[in-house]
């Protein structure tokens, strides 16, 4: 089996584009990269019988050409695609829930208020247990 050779030129394919093309088509085909002045020339080998290598170099320009397409949407939709997930992963955190404590006026009479008994110490709660037998009876 022969490999095919078909170069990407940098133009319409860029490198990542080119990368990215050849790392989805790993299973199917053997691929070797070699950058030239003008892009990348390609050498493909296709894994599986019944698959011509210059079936499978075709399907690396189909799919260098998706990649390419996929960059330039997310580069130029970088500020939609930012905003959204920045509204998502806010919108997932729920309200804030301090705002309550800072409108709360604590003065003196409330600073110290301890309804659930959180700020007794140990003794003060339950208190030191006398020993049985301590009375000398």
């Amino acid at each position: 089996m022969q490999s095919v050779t078909i170069e990407l030129d940098a133009d319409l394919y860029p490198l990542d584009a080119v990368y990215q093309a050849a790392y989805t088509l790993l299973d199917r085909a053997w691929i070797f990269l070699e950058p030239t002045p003008s892009g990348v020339l390609a050498r493909v080998r296709s894994k599986r019988e019944g698959v011509s290598d210059a079936a499978a170099a075709g399907q690396l320009g189909n799919e260098a050409l998706t990649q390419a397409y996929r960059l330039s949407l997310a580069r130029d939709r970088r500020r939609v695609i930012e905003a959204l997930a920045t509204r998502a992963v806010a919108g997932a955190a729920g309200p804030p829930g301090l705002d309550e404590l800072l409108e709360m006026e604590i003065g003196e009479a409330t600073a110290f208020d301890d309804p659930l008994g959180i700020a007794m110490s140990w003794e003060e709660k339950y208190g030191k247990k006398e020993k049985k037998g301590e009375d000398g009876g």
